[in-house]
């Protein structure tokens, strides 16, 4: 067991390992407010050799910009997953209503599902009946207690608005293939908008980004370690998108890195524009800050490309 340690203590420690530490007031403070674990376990290693002790110069400061970095960057990230989910989610609203408008709680019917993984599919219709009960049954108002008294339905549009992101998804993969793609196709939209040219986004590509994004909105949510993070799948190869960055179609492309850019199936364009030149923004700030290592050695660990924050170009953001 390691014995507890005071904030002085722990100072103390760090010292001893050859960080310098200017300001021992604010850094106790840091310490206090975020914890030694949370902030010195996690971002103190881009700063040390290999034998655990601190680089020539390192300092508690340059510590502490990564820190900032790593949380400004989840609250970007987290931001714009909402917004995709937000489109992922009204998509499938009016293509399912669309095509089943003329049945009562068609979602809960397993004949308008392809029925290829009954499990799933139980499990689904499972929760989906789950969500409608809790909030008809609920002493406060909500809009599905409301539809389901009066109007004896309560609409996909309704529903899924009470959905989590895993839900949603999971609704999406037991829908028929004819459907699934109708989807996609509103996905690429986005997609195609971004590039300034056709593209084409099938439903097995969308599933896997979607796949990825919930592990990315899961990582932030519950701010895990964005450095070093894979995603669960490879995105789709796309020459438009990848070739800029070197990225060729035989390299794996699970990294955050490759889910960033490929987040133009979900946003628009103004949406990723300004989602880029915030995230670079922030970049450049913490490469102003660091005096003991190149930049590089952080972004990497995330997918960026060497000297991304030097040859990214600002990206140009339409008014609203």
């Amino acid at each position: 067991m390691k014995p507890f340690k005071t904030l002085d203590e722990q100072l103390d420690l760090l010292e001893s390992r050859g960080l310098i530490i200017n300001n021992k007031n604010k850094a106790t403070s840091y310490l206090l407010e975020h914890s030694y674990y949370n902030v010195i376990n996690v971002y103190s290693k881009f700063f040390q050799n290999e034998k655990n002790k601190f680089i020539n110069g390192a300092s508690f400061e340059e510590i502490r910009r990564v820190h900032i970095f790593d949380s400004e960057l989840k609250s970007i990230l987290f931001k714009y997953i909402i917004e995709s989910e937000k489109h992922f989610k009204s998509s499938i609203a009016y293509r399912f209503g669309e095509k089943f408008k003329d049945i009562p709680y068609a979602y809960l019917k397993t004949s308008c599902y392809s029925g290829q993984n009954l499990i799933s599919l139980a499990t689904t219709i499972s929760i989906l009946s789950k969500v409608l009960k809790e909030n008809i049954n609920s002493k406060k108002p909500n809009s599905i207690k409301h539809y389901h008294s009066n109007h004896n339905n309560v609409p996909i549009w309704v529903l899924i608005n009470e959905l989590t992101f895993g839900e949603t998804l999971y609704l999406y993969i037991n829908l028929d293939e004819k459907l699934k793609n109708r989807i996609a196709q509103d996905m690429n939209r986005f997609l195609s908008d971004c590039i300034g040219k056709p593209t084409v986004l099938e439903a097995h590509a969308l599933t896997n980004l979607l796949f990825n994004l919930k592990d990315i909105r899961n990582c932030v949510a519950h701010n895990n370690v964005l450095f070093g993070m894979k995603c669960r799948n490879n995105v789709k190869y796309f020459p438009e998108i990848h070739d800029p960055y070197c990225i060729k179609k035989q390299q794996p492309r699970q990294d955050l890195f490759n889910m960033i850019i490929m987040m133009r199936c979900f946003l628009t364009n103004n949406q990723f524009s300004i989602m880029h030149n915030t995230i670079l923004s922030r970049t450049k700030t913490l490469q102003g800050s660091l005096q003991t290592i190149e930049i590089n050695k952080i972004i990497n660990t995330l997918g960026f490309p060497n000297n991304w924050c030097n040859t990214a170009k600002k990206l140009d953001q339409n008014k609203i």
